[in-house]
This record gives structure tokens, C-alpha cells and sequence, in this order.
């Protein structure tokens, strides 16, 4: 029987990559109007070559377009913040919910079951993304990467959300020490669905810490071998695992 629902945030909940892309199409466009001197394709592709060598949440990745060019610093830094203004701008029109994302989660919820999420994402990151998406009153709590300071699959955001789902008041710092073996627990791993779209760090994660897994298809960018339980096209599919 399925008792709560953990989710991952990006790609799970919210349609992060295409956020990503629409938000580099713009800032792009921007950049070539204020005259670096490349087309929209070049630098929409520096701005994921960025991403994918610093990391999808790098603080700097406009800077690291415009300084390769050497440019006079009034032009670099004019190009530089009329990129990051056109990428604040469609930020804002394009990162939602994937559909029927909110009114399954309400449904969820009246079930009885309590939900969590997971995530990756920097603390102040995940806040902004749910509440622009209108998600943020929908979960029982949230775990970021700043509450263990580890990434997926490590066990320690795992361990913390088994904690948070117990009603145990235990810090990032306390999690390596908790355990379930000694006590039958109000929530049992194995009475948790872990629903994401990394197999090899949702999946692999969960399933390590003997909670079920669902992965979402429908949001899945990373092929692994690591095999769910379920597999959902369409995240209302998820009432029926939970029925």
C-alpha cells in the first residue's frame, strides 16, 4: 500500500529542459541585437556548451559567453545583462507544470497520502521554480541539495525524506545516522513511491533505500539501465498507482 508520494522537481513536475531552451532561444536573440558578433545558433549553443561543462544551474553562464570575444567591457557587459534580462523575461512565461500536474497532486492529496519532493536544485532555485509553477502550498515539504549538501543517489536526501515523512525532526547533518530497522515506522520504505526521470539517480537512489519507483517517461532526457517499477507517460497516471 502506498502511503506518500516523493517526487523529483525538474523534468518531473515542472518541464524544465524546455525552460531551458526556450529561455536560451531568447537571451541569444538579445545578445546577437546588441552586436556579439555571432548568429542566434552560435551562441544558443555556447550557453548549453556551458551548461553542460559547469552545470545546468551555473550562476555565471552569460559571462561565460560574452568574455571568449574580447569585447570593449561598456559592450560586453551592455550584451551580458540584455541576455540575462531576456532570459528573466521568458523565464517567466514558459516554466509551468507539466499538464494536469496540480489538479493530480489535489487528488493525491485527498487520498490521504502525503507528498514530498526531492531535488537537486539549489534551496532558493526550487522555491522560485514552485512558485511560479503555483506549486508551492502542494507538498509537505521540500528537501534541496542545501539540506544534505549531496547529490542523487547518494542516500542522505532519501534518508532525510524518510525522516521528514515520519514527522522526525532530524537535521541534513543527522540524516547518515538514521535508520529503520530498529522501529516499525508510521511510513515504511517500501510504502513510499519515488516518481522522477533520472533512472540513475531517482531511480537508482530510491530503489537503494527500498522505497517503489516510478519513472517519468514523459520527462526522461538520461538513458540507464536502471529499471523502475512503473513507468508513467502522463503523470495522471499516477492515481492509479495509488489506488
Amino acid at each position: 500500500m502506498i502511503k506518500a508520494i516523493l517526487f523529483d522537481l525538474d523534468n518531473t513536475l515542472l518541464d524544465f529542459m524546455q525552460f531551458k531552451k526556450e529561455t536560451a532561444k531568447s537571451a541569444a536573440k538579445a545578445m546577437v541585437e546588441q552586436g556579439i558578433p555571432a548568429t542566434e545558433k552560435e551562441i544558443y549553443g555556447k550557453i548549453f556548451s556551458v551548461y553542460q561543462e559547469k552545470g545546468i544551474e551555473y550562476q555565471k553562464t552569460f559571462y561565460e559567453v560574452v568574455a571568449p570575444y574580447s569585447l570593449e567591457p561598456g559592450q560586453a557587459e551592455r550584451i551580458q545583462q540584455a541576455g540575462i534580462i531576456a532570459y528573466l523575461k521568458r523565464k517567466f512565461e514558459v516554466l509551468k507544470p507539466y499538464p494536469e500536474v496540480k489538479p493530480t497532486l489535489e487528488k493525491l492529496r485527498k487520498k490521504g497520502l502525503k507528498l514530498g519532493i526531492v531535488t537537486d536544485a539549489p534551496r532558493n532555485k526550487a522555491w522560485q521554480r514552485l512558485i511560479m509553477a503555483g506549486l508551492e502550498n502542494e507538498f509537505d515539504f521540500v528537501i534541496t541539495y542545501n539540506d544534505t549538501m549531496e547529490f542523487k543517489p547518494h542516500p542522505s536526501p532519501f534518508k532525510l525524506a524518510l525522516a521528514r515523512l515520519n514527522d522526525n525532526a532530524v537535521s541534513g547533518s543527522e540524516v547518515s545516522g538514521f535508520g529503520t530497522q530498529n522501529r516499525k515506522l508510521e511510513t515504511e520504505p517500501d510504502e513510499v513511491l519515488f516518481v522522477g526521470d533520472h533512472p540513475g539517480k531517482d531511480v537508482k537512489g530510491a530503489k537503494a533505500m527500498g522505497m517503489k519507483t516510478a519513472l517519468a517517461q514523459y520527462g526522461q532526457h538520461f538513458r540507464t539501465n536502471d529499471e523502475a517499477d512503473y513507468v508513467i507517460k502522463k503523470f495522471e497516471e499516477l492515481l492509479e498507482l495509488a489506488k
